[in-house]
C-alpha cells in the first residue's frame, strides 16, 4: 500500500491544485491531510475528518483528515483527556487487508500560548496529547496499524526538551517509526511522520512543498511504500 502524508497549511487556489495533483498523481490508498479546509481534495473518494473545535474559532477548517479509496468504518474523533479536534481513527480496507487509521495533529510547542486561548504554557498542550495518546494505545493492540500526521517534532531530536522527545517515543515503542532521520528526495529531517505496526516499509521519501516556483504550503510531502505482514 501506499500513504501519502501531507500538512496542506489550509491550501486554497492554485495551491490546493498544485497540491492534489502531486497527491494523488502518486496513486496513494491513503492520504492523511493535516491543517485542511473541507474542499481541499479535488479526488473521489472516501473522506472522515476530525472535529473541528481545537480552541480556535473557525468554521470549514479540520486539524485532521484522511482519505482512501475504500470506505471507512468504526470512526472515532474523541481522544480522552486531549486537547480536542486533532485526532482521528478509523478503518478501511487495502488490499483485502482491514487496516486501522489513526491520524494525528500535535500540537505545537505554542498552541494557545500567545494566540487563541492565551492559558497555556510552551509545549503543555503538546505533552497533554501526547501523554491521551499513550494512554490510549495502551488499551489496545491492533495490527496492522498506522499512526501518521503531523506530530511537532524531528527524530531524531532537535531543538524540543530531552522530557518531550522520550514522551513521544515512549508513547509510539510499540510502533517502527519509518520517517526518521534524513529522508531522501527532499534531503531533510521531517515533523509529519508514519508509525507502522503490522506493516514492513518498503520505501520512505519525500516531495518538496516548492513546484513550478510557488510554495504550496510550509510542510514538504512524505511518501510512504508498505507491505503488510501476512
Amino acid at each position: 500500500m501506499k500513504l501519502v502524508i501531507s500538512n496542506t497549511e489550509w491550501a486554497t487556489g492554485q495551491k490546493r491544485e498544485l497540491l492534489n495533483e502531486i497527491i494523488f498523481g502518486l496513486n496513494p490508498d491513503i492520504v492523511c491531510a493535516t491543517e485542511v479546509r473541507d474542499d481541499f481534495y479535488l479526488e473521489n473518494g472516501n473522506i472522515i475528518y476530525s472535529d473541528n473545535d481545537y480552541g480556535y474559532k473557525t468554521s470549514k477548517r479540520y486539524k485532521v483528515s484522511l482519505w482512501s479509496r475504500n470506505p471507512w468504518a468504526d470512526v472515532n474523533t474523541n481522544l480522552r483527556d486531549a486537547p480536542g479536534g486533532r485526532f482521528l481513527s478509523a478503518n478501511t480496507t487495502v488490499d483485502n487487508t482491514i487496516v486501522n487509521m489513526i491520524g494525528v495533529c500535535i500540537p505545537w510547542k505554542s498552541a494557545h500560548v500567545s494566540t487563541g486561548n492565551k492559558n497555556r504554557k510552551l509545549w503543555e498542550d503538546h505533552i497533554s496529547y501526547i501523554q491521551a495518546l499513550k494512554n490510549y494505545l495502551k488499551e489496545q493492540d491492533i495490527k496492522p496499524q498506522i499512526i501518521c500526521g503531523d506530530m511537532n517534532q524531528r527524530i531524531p531530536k532537535t531543538i524540543q526538551p530531552n522530557n518531550v522527545f522520550e514522551l513521544l517515543q515512549k508513547c509510539l515503542i510499540n510502533h517502527q517509526i519509518i520517517t526518521q532521520g534524513t529522508i531522501k528526495g527532499i534531503e531533510t529531517n521531517v515533523i509529519d511522520h508514519a508509525a507502522i505496526k503490522g506493516f514492513e516499509s518498503k520505501n520512505v521519501y519525500g516531495i518538496s512543498r516548492i513546484q513550478n516556483n510557488i510554495e504550496m504550503t510550509d510542510h514538504d510531502i512524505v511518501v510512504c511504500e508498505l507491505n503488510i505482514k501476512r
